[in-house]
């Protein structure tokens, strides 16, 4: 029983296991199916594909193995064809071999004659060569000559139109000072006019004082000559011989002293009278003088009357100095003037040149006379421009401003005279030296000081400058220099 349970069991289980598998297989078949249908297209194209694939394989195949039997059939060829072609090749070899030791021996001795033959040209060639070298170097040194020339033409050249250039400005200067020079003139010409038409009013003056002189002198020797030879009497006193006049108090209030010959004191005590003149208050008899006299006391007992007309004392002074060291104006310069220095005799406390010894008017001519000389470089012309201008200052004030007025500079210094020395072209250190003179005048008015230093530092004066215009590198040097002041005091 138990056994025939256990067969039961089995049965059932067995036959259930199988219903699962077939479930499970039946449910595989369908699911496949599913499957399959709906990767269906994509399976037959790749199905396709690979048949393509195979077919172009197995055609590739074909067409190799055709293709290496004919390389192998070739390989058999050449096999067979190359033994042959290098025996022919190797002969071929072996005769062009021989063929180029063949021309290789005729060409050596083809070519011995011409080694030869070179050798003897190369040795002439180079004879030509030395023989053209040398030549060459001559040449070379002509050439450096012509450029060495050509290098000094050429700074001579430009030296040239360098010196054009400062004619030019020179020219432009000249000018330029000639103009000035012209303005100058007719300021001076003005200044001269004013001051001739000054001392013609002068002269008027003092013909007119001289002859008003002449009338009052006449009248005073009239007067003189009415009188007689001598006095008569004083207040009724008559003289006694020999003209004397004896002068006696006539009481005792009065006194009559003569402390020294030639004077008398009176002392008056008493009211009196001269000729009608009454004392004042004080009991003093005043003296008044009229037009032309004067009284000052003398002592405390005398009086002096005297007379306002004065003779005229000399109103003119000459001052000469000479500078023996030399004036030089090297290089080209044309500022600042030079002193002629401090040369002269002694003239109102100085020795720098004339200077006004108070506030009158003088007329001031200056004359001064040189001897310049010029050298130059050696190769260039020389010129000198020379001007001499006046100071009219004190001494300090135009040592300080050494540069012309007429420039704007703050210059105090006037060009008054200027002459052209002249150009020529010398060897070197070379000179050539001429005789040079220059004048001027000029009316000065102004704070004289007398017995002061000279117009150095007070006071005004009229100094005597120098100034050189130089072309070129050269020196020019006035050696000596004399200068003369002649002055005339008009007032």
């Amino acid at each position: 029983m138990r056994s025939q349970g256990l067969v039961a069991r089995w049965c059932i289980g067995t036959w259930s296991l199988v219903a699962i598998i077939c479930f499970m297989v039946v449910g595989g078949v369908f699911g496949g199916f599913a499957l399959f249908r709906t990767y269906g297209h994509a399976f037959s194209r790749l199905a396709a594909r690979d048949i393509q694939i195979s077919q172009q394989l197995y055609n590739d195949s074909v067409a190799r193995e055709l293709k290496d039997m004919l390389l192998q059939q070739q390989d058999d060829l050449l096999n067979i064809e190359i033994p042959a072609e290098a025996a022919t090749r190797e002969a071929g070899v072996l005769a062009l071999y021989w063929a180029i030791l063949n021309e290789t021996a005729a060409r050596i001795a083809e070519e011995a004659p011409l080694f030869s033959g070179i050798a003897n040209e190369t040795a002439a060639r180079i004879l030509i060569d030395n023989f053209f070298a040398a030549e060459i170097s001559n040449l070379t040194s002509s050439v450096v000559e012509a450029e060495s020339y050509e290098a000094y033409s050429k700074s001579t050249f430009l030296a040239i139109i360098a010196n054009i250039t400062h004619l030019q400005l020179v020219l432009s200067n000249e000018i330029a000072a000639r103009i000035a020079g012209d303005a100058l003139l007719t300021e001076q010409g003005a200044i001269s006019d004013a001051a001739i038409a000054y001392l013609t009013t002068t002269l008027e003056h003092d013909i007119h004082d001289r002859y008003v002189q002449g009338v009052l002198i006449n009248e005073w020797i009239a007067a003189l000559d009415a009188i007689g030879k001598g006095i008569e009497s004083i207040n009724g006193q008559t003289g006694s011989i020999n003209n004397n006049v004896n002068i006696v108090s006539t009481n005792v209030l009065t006194t009559i002293t003569v402390p020294s010959p030639g004077q008398m004191i009176f002392t008056n005590n008493a009211l009196l009278t001269i000729d009608g003149v009454s004392p004042n208050a004080g009991g003093n008899i005043a003296l008044t003088v009229g037009a032309g006299l004067t009284i000052a006391p003398d002592g405390p007992h005398g009086f002096i009357l005297g007379s306002t007309y004065m003779p005229i004392g000399p109103n003119e002074v000459t001052l000469t100095g000479t500078r023996l060291t030399p004036m030089s104006f090297p290089g080209p310069q044309d500022t600042p003037f030079t002193s002629v220095g401090c040369i002269f005799p002694a003239y109102n406390g100085g020795f720098c040149g004339w200077s006004a010894p108070d506030r009158n008017t003088y007329i001031i001519h200056v004359s001064a006379t040189l001897t310049m000389c010029v050298t130059n470089d050696g190769g260039n012309p020389t010129s000198v421009h020379l001007n001499m201008g006046l100071a009219r200052t004190t001494y300090t004030a135009a040592e300080a401003n050494r540069l012309c007025i007429t420039e704007n500079t703050g210059g105090q210094v006037d060009v008054v005279d200027g002459s052209f020395i002249g150009s020529a072209l010398l060897s070197l250190s070379n000179a050539y030296c001429m005789d040079m003179g220059f004048t001027a005048t000029t009316v000065m008015e102004g704070a004289g000081v007398s017995g002061g230093d000279g117009g150095v530092t007070t006071g005004y004066g009229v100094f005597v400058y120098f100034n050189g215009y130089i072309q070129n590198i050269g020196t020019a040097a006035a050696e000596p220099i004399t200068v003369t002041y002649h002055v005339t005091k008009v007032s």
